[in-house]
């Protein structure tokens, strides 16, 4: 049974775990919404579907011919993810400070996991770092050319969405044809960057598209932050790397004229027909090795997060990207 880790966080019950879960949460949509499914072993096959069977009319007394549809394994790993968080023994004296310096090495330790989750959901490669899992970017790359819909004529500039009503209305028309192409509209949540998240309400007013209309609106989460929509599907923020200065993604892709001044839309659909599913082998393990104690070298002690998970990728048209969108820093 998929369970995903926000509702991990509302049954938990021990403080250091639960605080730790709501960390992550917080710093990362993706966790929040994409579900896990636990595995047994560090690789799992994954059935993805090539050729349906046939099927036939007959007559009566008229038998069918037998026919299998075809399938493809493919192989999904989970890896090794987490970290070790080592404090001062002084740190469990002090009390004058105004946040524990405990608590704040724990919550930056979490933080940095979250963004390094949210940029391995999009740009995991096994080209720069096989010891992770494989995103988006990757994923989409060995799909159906149908399934990356491009702003633009083949070889065009990146396209402006802001530059004049017709490129508004043909931004929400390829938006609306990558959300039919992902499962067939069944799509679970949008990623995108900031600057698309926060400039679509302005794209929508050059298109003149009102919220009313169905196609645009803004939620609140958990966490009572503004979550805008797009059909129903929230549309997300995949934020900054861990270096707190780039974004996961860009404003500087490759466009369709090779120029590197266009960004992405992604649509992904989370289930295990046609999408992409976490898998887990167990849950997030948060333990001290020394169980209270010292290490024998230093005066301090341990947190130690140790989380083996991966992406696991069904069927082959769970998921589109809409490119060749001029990056957002160039919108009029």
């Amino acid at each position: 049974m998929s369970i995903t880790l926000a509702h991990l966080a509302k049954i938990e019950t021990e403080p250091l775990r639960k605080g730790i879960l709501m960390n992550l949460l917080r710093n990362s949509d993706a966790l929040g919404i994409l579900p896990f499914e636990n595995v047994n072993s560090l690789r799992s096959v994954a059935v993805r579907w090539t050729n349906l069977p046939t099927v036939a009319f007959r007559k009566i007394n008229a038998g069918y011919t037998p026919d299998e549809g075809d399938v493809e394994q493919v192989w999904e790993s989970v890896y090794g993810f987490g970290g070790e968080i080592k404090f001062d023994r002084v740190f469990d004296k002090i009390g004058n400070t105004i946040v524990s310096p405990r608590a704040l090495q724990v919550q930056m330790k979490t933080e940095a996991m979250s963004l390094t989750f949210n940029d391995y959901f999009i740009n995991g490669d096994h080209a720069s770092d096989p010891d992770g899992f494989e995103g988006l970017k990757k994923r989409l790359s060995l799909m159906p050319s149908r399934q990356s819909v491009q702003m633009g004529a083949a070889g065009a500039t990146a396209v402006d969405p802001t530059a004049s009503a017709a490129n508004a209305r043909a931004f929400f028309d390829k938006m609306e044809e990558a959300h039919y192409k992902c499962n067939r509209g069944n799509v679970s949540a949008i990623f995108a960057n900031e600057g698309v998240k926060w400039g679509i309400g302005k794209i929508a007013r050059y298109a003149s598209i009102t919220s009313g209309g169905g196609v645009i609106d803004v939620t609140k989460d958990s966490f009572d932050r503004s979550i805008v929509s797009y059909k129903g599907v929230p549309i997300f923020d995949m934020g900054l790397k861990s270096d707190q200065s780039t974004e996961i993604i860009t404003n500087t892709m490759t466009a369709a004229d090779a120029g590197a001044d266009s960004t992405t839309v992604y649509f992904a659909s989370f289930n295990m027909q046609q999408g992409v599913q976490g898998i887990q082998l167990g849950p997030l393990d948060i333990y001290d090795p020394l169980k209270g104690g010292e290490q024998e070298s230093t005066p301090t002690k341990l947190v130690r997060l140790d989380w083996w998970i991966g992406l696991a990728g069904f069927g082959s048209y769970g998921i589109t990207k809409m490119w060749n969108l001029e990056g957002t820093n160039l919108w009029t």
